[in-house]
């Protein structure tokens, strides 16, 4: 079973994610990998979804999230699309799909 980012930091294992968080932050991976391992950095990923990775925590630079989102009140998948793609051209570094009503297997 493949671990998670968590789990390997916990059993002290750098990951190539780690390694490039540690880049992009100017920091050495020894840091990140205490800091994720502690929980004062956090390293969304999910399996099966291609995405940039991006660390967020305790001494890394500000990151911008946007959320989108249906809810019980308005369906419209078309329109969170769209605020899917105005985020990600904005610059957005992390979105979350937070949809609560309609058809959440589209």
């Amino acid at each position: 079973m493949e671990q998670t980012q968590v789990q390997c930091a916990v059993k002290g294992i750098t990951t190539p994610e780690m390694q490039r968080i540690a880049a992009m932050e100017g920091l050495s991976s020894d840091l990140v990998l205490k800091r994720m391992a502690e929980g004062q950095i956090v390293v969304p990923l999910n399996k099966g979804i291609k995405c940039s990775v991006v660390g967020i925590g305790m001494g890394l630079s500000t990151k911008i999230n946007a959320s989108i989102g249906t809810s019980t009140d308005i369906v419209d998948i078309d329109a969170e699309v769209r605020k899917a793609i105005a985020a990600q051209k904005a610059g957005a570094d992390t979105l979350m799909e937070l949809s609560v009503g309609g058809d959440l297997d589209k």
